[in-house]
C-alpha cells in the first residue's frame, strides 16, 4: 500500500502542532526562519516514500542468469573422442595385396588371379582382435558375355567386415574371412551363397 505523505497527521511523528504566533504590524516583522507546523514530518514523509519505492525496486530486479558452463576445448574434445575410439589391433594383418600383409590397408583384393573383384578407397572405422570395420567401393566385373569382354561395376558405400584371426605358416596372425553388404548381383547364388569369403594366409 503507497503512503501519501500529506494525509499523515503531524502527531505520527511526535511533533505536536504548534500555536501561531500573533500577527505583527508590517513595521515590527522581521525576517526569521520558516517554523510553520508540519514541515519536519513532510520532508521525512517523502524520504520514508522514497526508501519504500528504493526497496520494492531492488526487490523486484531479476535474478541474474546463471553463468554458461565452460565450452570445452578443441584439444579436449579430441582428446575424448580419441578416448572413445576401439584401440588397433595391430598384430593381425591381412593380404590386401596378395604378396604382403598389412593393417587398415586401402585396398583388398578378393581376386588375385584376375583382379576383378577388389575394394578400394576403404575408410577404416575398426580393427581389433575380434574383427575389423571399413567402408568401401567394391568394383567388380561383371564377365559377361565372359571376362575378358566384360564390364566393370562400382558400388560405393560398401560395408566390409573381416573376421576369424588365423596363423600363416610363419606363425603371422591374419584374418582369414571378409563379409561386404551389399554384394553384387549373382553372389548370393555363388559358391559361398552369400557368406564369407576365404581371404589368402599367404602371399602368392
Amino acid at each position: 500500500m503507497s503512503i501519501v505523505p500529506w494525509a499523515i497527521s503531524p502527531s505520527a511523528y511526535g511533533e505536536s502542532a504548534q500555536p501561531l504566533a500573533a500577527a505583527r504590524s508590517p513595521k515590527s516583522m522581521s525576517v526569521r526562519n520558516d517554523t510553520r507546523p508540519g514541515r519536519g514530518w513532510l520532508v521525512r514523509g517523502m524520504i520514508g516514500l522514497a526508501a519504500t519505492l528504493a526497496l520494492a525496486g531492488c526487490g523486484s530486479a531479476p535474478k541474474a542468469a546463471p553463468a554458461a558452463a565452460t565450452a570445452k576445448t578443441p584439444k579436449a574434445s579430441a582428446q575424448a573422442a580419441a578416448a572413445r575410439q576401439p584401440s588397433v589391433d595391430a598384430g593381425i594383418e591381412v593380404y590386401g595385396n596378395c604378396k604382403t600383409p598389412s593393417v587398415e590397408p586401402a585396398e583388398i583384393v578378393l581376386a588375385c588371379a584376375d583382379y576383378n573383384a577388389l575394394l578400394e578407397s576403404l575408410h577404416w572405422t575398426s580393427w581389433t582382435a575380434a574383427s575389423a570395420t571399413a567402408v568401401g567401393t567394391f568394383v567388380y566385373n561383371d564377365c559377361t558375355p565372359n571376362c575378358a569382354d566384360g564390364h566393370f561395376h562400382h558400388i560405393p558405400g560398401t560395408r566390409v567386415t573381416l573376421t576369424v584371426p588365423s596363423r600363416t605358416a610363419g606363425g603371422q596372425r591374419v584374418w582369414s574371412e571378409i563379409q561386404e553388404n551389399p554384394e553384387p548381383p549373382g553372389y548370393a547364388a555363388g559358391p559361398y551363397h552369400g557368406g564369407p569369403q576365404p581371404l589368402l594366409k599367404g602371399p602368392i
